[in-house]
């Protein structure tokens, strides 16, 4: 399934990549805005469920305490609360639901790009792995995993993009090879990604009017993601973490925009 999205997405970066003059930074930076507008209906509704979830959370509360001893019965009564009050909780999930393959999609899209993006056949990248690898044997992970470097050393893809390029890992500049030491200015994409989804979750949270209790069940996974999100974009290639960064900056203003229509909608009703 991943690698059935990835190849109808990495198609589609190519697409994006002919049109703006094979500038491989820009493809990355257009399909990032390109696919965050195409999932704002879906991305819409989890806010809007959020947000509405947020203020029956006391009612909530109050059902699940006087029902504890009775599972049965507290379902009832929490499938009749959210009915009243037009909520359907499973859409919180389903933006995430969504994302999830396709994240995991972009991860195999920029660890390899001439596979899925300039869709280079096997037996040609085989033959390009050998080469820079001076083997006359190489492995499926051998090919998988030299290819950023293949299409730099090759020239296939010009990676380089206001004066970055989008091959690099933030991690490799502490590499002991000076030859394949990334640009110190990289270490700021995980960094930026980092105080984003710290943000994100402070802004998810107060939306959401959580219970002092929900906040500590979810304290572990509120710190888990901004680590997480610093990490990968710390390993993997400058093209993923920008994926991600802008990403994050449209979700800000995706959640901005929600509460403003949300309002709009609030003082319409009760203008009628």
């Amino acid at each position: 399934m991943i690698n059935f999205i990835a190849e109808i997405l990495g198609a589609l970066i190519r697409l994006i990549y002919n049109i703006v003059g094979e500038n491989y930074g820009l493809s990355i930076v257009i399909f990032t805005i390109l696919t965050k507008v195409l999932m704002f209906p879906v991305t819409y509704k989890q806010e809007k469920a959020m947000q509405e979830m947020g203020k029956v959370a006391p009612l909530e509360k109050e059902i699940r305490e006087k029902y504890k001893g009775d599972k049965e019965k507290m379902a009832e009564e929490l499938t009749k609360m959210y009915s009243e009050h037009k909520i359907n909780p499973a859409c919180g999930c389903l933006s995430m639901l969504i994302q999830i393959p396709l994240i995991f999609a972009i991860f195999a899209i920029v660890k390899q790009p001439l596979t899925y993006i300039m869709q280079v056949p096997q037996a040609e990248l085989t033959q390009y792995t050998q080469e820079y690898l001076g083997k006359e044997k190489v492995t499926d992970g051998d090919v998988k995993s030299y290819e950023i470097e293949i299409a730099d050393k090759k020239g296939l893809i010009d990676m380089e993009f206001l004066g970055l390029d989008f091959g690099e890992k933030p991690s490799d500049i502490f590499n002991k090879d000076k030859e394949k030491r990334a640009n110190p200015i990289t270490i700021l994409i995980p960094l930026l990604s980092v105080v984003l989804a710290v943000i994100q979750n402070k802004l998810n949270e107060k939306s959401s009017n959580m219970t002092e209790e929900q906040k500590e069940q979810q304290k572990g996974m509120l710190t888990m993601m901004p680590v997480l999100s610093g990490y990968i974009s710390y390993i993997m290639p400058l093209s993923l973490g920008i994926y991600w960064l802008i990403g994050s900056v449209l979700q800000l203003i995706t959640h901005w925009l929600v509460k403003l229509l949300l309002r709009r909608n609030t003082i319409m009703i009760g203008g009628k």
